[in-house]
């Protein structure tokens, strides 16, 4: 792991999880701005949007953590500046709040502006994730498997068994699922289908598309991350918060695809009888 890079020329050292971050963020800006001027959003207000988005999304992240994970907070507080102790559901449904908000606020199609952001949000998740394995953090289980890497130990009784063994003559290999790059191949991955087939869908569609794919994504993968949380937390709320949201995003991408016209997204589509007849030339 590097969880330090050596900038080069200048040689200074700056955190791998700190960089990655701060590019995924500028990542989703540059992404973002294009599909946002598409769907109406003048340049100067969708970088207000999404400035606003990142405190929101910030704000939420950490609340969000602070409930499914309390105890960490005994080594630093809540507010905290530190770019650690963040819940990524907690952040997206900060940044939709606002989201939605503007949509009301600017009466804009909502669902256009949904679409806009996602690609530019699996980038930012890559690049994410590629510094939380850099840094060594959220990490998965222990494995024997082939799949298995080598990552900093972490200071749980697990892995302080792993360390007395050899002293007695048995090796054990805390080698560990390597789930950061599992998500991050499996969101770059979510985005083929996203935009293959969501394009010949209703506006809403590549959002709704992806956000099951993403949320069956981190279901599939959640029994191999070892997370820090209370029992119930990891077998019975996330598992009913990922199954819960693939279901309700297929469900709606089904139903937003049956109507003929959706007041969300801004499009009808012709009714059959209204569509002019084919021209037979012979």
């Amino acid at each position: 792991m590097h969880p330090e890079l050596t900038i080069p020329l200048i040689g200074a050292e700056i955190k791998a999880y700190t960089l990655f971050t701060v590019l995924g963020a500028l990542a989703f800006a540059a992404a973002a701005l294009p599909p946002l001027k598409r769907a109406g959003v003048k340049p100067l207000r969708a970088l207000a949007l999404l400035a606003v988005m990142a405190l929101a999304f910030l704000t939420g992240a950490r609340l969000w953590n602070v409930a499914v994970n309390p105890g960490a907070y005994a080594a630093f507080k809540w507010y905290s500046l530190r770019l650690a102790g963040f819940s990524m559901y907690g952040g997206v449904l900060g940044s939709a709040l606002v989201l939605f908000a503007w949509a009301r606020l600017s009466r804009t199609p909502l669902l256009p502006l949904l679409d806009a952001i996602v690609v530019p949000a699996a980038l930012a998740f890559a690049l994410a994730r590629a510094g939380c394995y850099l840094n060594g953090c959220c990490c998965g289980v222990i494995t024997s498997s082939a799949w298995g890497v080598r990552f900093p130990e972490k200071n749980n009784a697990q892995d302080l068994i792993s360390g007395l063994l050899p002293l007695i003559g048995i090796q054990l290999q805390a080698n560990r699922y390597p789930t950061q790059l599992f998500e991050l191949a499996f969101a770059l991955l979510g985005l083929v289908p996203a935009l293959v087939f969501g394009r010949r869908l209703i506006s809403g569609s590549k959002f709704l598309l992806y956000g099951a794919w993403f949320s069956a994504m981190r279901f599939a993968i959640l029994p191999l991350r070892s997370l820090p949380y209370d029992d119930f937390v990891i077998r019975a709320f996330y598992p009913a918060l990922y199954l819960t949201l693939t279901v309700l995003g297929a469900a709606a991408l089904i139903l937003i695809n049956k109507k003929e016209f959706s007041p969300y997204s801004g499009e009808q589509r012709p009714h059959p009888s209204t569509s002019p007849p084919d021209l037979h030339y012979e």
